[in-house]
């Protein structure tokens, strides 16, 4: 799960959580407080009737009906004396049973009869429920019990309704908080992403590149400080390695010369033993091996510390022609067939010394790695955008694991292979790093039974974008 959905959902949970609790907390204070309204409306008028109460004892010595009727006319009201026989039962309570409880405590009683007989905006499928409550009321030396109630709506019904509410309320409060904190947490983690994507576009040929701060001071903005630093460190630390190749191989190019110059002066005597020449050939061979070998390390050290091409407009394909002219010889000796397609002219805007050297990298490995009567082939491919050029050979293949490693610094396919034909596997590194710094790309098709094909894909303008690999 992403952090984006994971923030998202726990958020989301947390706002569901307090949502319900205070939603629960409303819930029961919304039933509690009509409730509370009718106990003291029925408080209030349970006063009006011990006045009234009181005034008649008073006046008359005992209850007057005729004003109790008249308090009792929105009212289903009985009073009992202290024998419990009913001194006065409104015209409500006469039509209506309502059980009497005990004193103090309300309570709902529903019944059966519609709601419009006493709401008249109400509809006629809703039955009214009546709120009671129990007095006991002293006058003088009596105490009178007063049953009172009052007919209300459903309490059940409006608790339904109520929860209804209230749950569409909670369910749409969750909608929205999902989405808002989706987004949210998306708009805090785009600079998380941004630097995600610039860390990968980060490598040993790009480290100069620095992912750009916020100065927001904020968490985010310290994770872009220090992988600036861990970048940095890389930085220096790569480029002192490479400068080192290129300062070794410099200083060994001096006295290699020196040494071959010096062993071909030898061979030049005649007086010399055969076993003697022939131990000298032998180092005179691995001498050039390793001339070429610090040769190809100094090549590769100055295009990994230079970075900078010489630009200009050349055929390609004269310079294709004049590259397998220089391999005639070679392709006679190994007994392979050259089968080039070359037609037209094809101007591009390179630098072409270093292109030269991947034409050379490329057709001398199709040579090397062939067999006895096979074949080489040259290819060009071109549009608007790009210029390809495919050389395949019919040696023995690339298995498919080892495809992917042929352009690392060193690496020999099989041992067998790499006894035979020599080299040091550098010649590949070389020209996709040359490749790469005309933005462009090399890939390889090969399957253990053969043929290889290796294309070199340049833009023909500089800052061309290339089309995505097929």
């Amino acid at each position: 799960m992403r952090i984006r959905t994971r923030i998202a959902f726990w958020v989301s949970l947390a706002g569901l959580v307090s949502s319900t609790l205070l939603s629960l907390v409303i819930f029961f204070m919304g039933l509690e407080t009509p409730r509370e309204y009718l106990d003291q409306e029925l408080d209030i008028h349970a006063r009006a009737v011990a006045e009234e109460l009181a005034l008649g004892m008073q006046t008359s010595g005992g209850i007057v009906p005729q004003r109790l009727d008249i308090l009792s006319r929105l009212y289903w009201m009985q009073i009992y004396d202290e024998q419990m026989q009913p001194l006065f039962v409104s015209e409500l309570a006469k039509e209506i049973f309502l059980p009497l409880k005990t004193a103090g405590d309300s309570y709902l009683v529903p019944t059966q009869i519609p709601l419009n007989r006493f709401f008249s905006d109400e509809g006629a499928e809703e039955m009214t429920a009546f709120w009671n409550q129990v007095f006991s009321i002293p006058v003088g030396e009596a105490t009178y019990l007063v049953h009172l109630a009052r007919p209300v709506e459903s309490l059940v019904i409006e608790s339904i309704e109520t929860t209804a509410l209230v749950g569409l309320a909670l369910l749409a409060s969750v909608v929205v908080l999902i989405v808002v904190s989706y987004l949210v947490a998306g708009r805090i983690l785009r600079p998380i992403r941004e630097i995600n994507r610039l860390a990968r576009e980060i490598n040993e040929n790009t480290l100069a590149c620095r992912i750009p701060r916020t100065a927001s001071g904020d968490e985010i903005d310290e994770l872009a400080a220090s992988l600036n630093q861990m970048f940095d460190r890389l930085h220096s630390s790569f480029r002192h390695q490479k400068e080192f190749v290129a300062n070794a191989a410099h200083e060994l190019k001096t006295p290699i010369t020196l040494l071959r110059l010096s062993l071909e002066e030898t061979l030049q005597n005649e007086l010399l033993p055969a076993d003697v020449q022939e131990r000298l050939l032998a180092e005179e061979r691995a001498l050039s091996r390793i001339h070429q070998l610090v040769k190809n390390l100094l090549d590769l050290s100055r295009l990994e510390l230079a970075e900078r091409l010489e630009r200009t407009t050349f055929c390609l394909h004269a310079l294709l022609r004049q590259v397998l002219d220089e391999f005639q010889v070679l392709l006679a000796e190994r007994q392979l067939t050259l089968q080039a397609h070359l037609q037209g002219e094809l101007p591009i805007l390179a630098d072409r010394e270093k292109i030269q050297r991947v034409l050379i990298n490329l057709i001398d490995n199709a040579i090397h790695y062939n067999v006895p009567g096979g074949s080489v082939t040259c290819r060009t491919f071109h549009d608007r955008v790009q210029v390809r050029v495919a050389i395949t050979n019919t040696g023995p293949g690339i298995a498919a694991a080892e495809q992917a490693r042929i352009f690392d610094q060193f690496f020999r396919c099989e041992q067998s292979r790499a006894i035979e034909y020599g080299g040091a596997g550098l010649g590949l590194t070389i020209a996709k790093r040359i490749v790469e710094l005309h933005g462009g790309r090399i890939t390889i098709d090969s399957s253990p039974a053969g043929p290889t094909r290796l294309q070199v894909i340049l833009p023909r303008t500089p800052g061309a974008v290339l089309p995505a690999r097929s």
